[in-house]
């Protein structure tokens, strides 16, 4: 997933539907510069840690899929979110 410098607006969590939805406000650098989530499904596992050990950053540093089906998206404030799915993320573009 080439996301690097991409703009995180959120992250939503069904429980019910074992969905997590990451949305974000697009990549500054690539074809990506209008609004575009990634969807996970039957998550089992969701990690949010909101420390910002190297300063506030809401822009994603890399991404990667570390095993079968545990994901790492690695932000510029230093936090590493983590989501568990053993379905491949599906990205769907916001079209204005």
């Amino acid at each position: 997933m080439g996301l690097h410098d991409a703009t995180l607006a959120s992250i939503v969590f069904d429980w019910a539907g074992r969905r997590c939805t990451l949305h974000f406000h697009g990549v500054p650098s690539s074809d990506l510069q209008h609004p575009f989530s990634i969807v996970f499904e039957d998550v089992t596992e969701v990690s949010i840690p909101s420390e910002r050990p190297w300063g506030p950053s809401q822009s994603v540093l890399e991404v990667d899929c570390v095993e079968a089906g545990r994901y790492v998206f690695v932000m510029q404030s230093g936090d590493e979110i983590w989501v568990s799915s053993p379905v491949d993320p599906i990205r769907a573009v916001t079209v204005k």
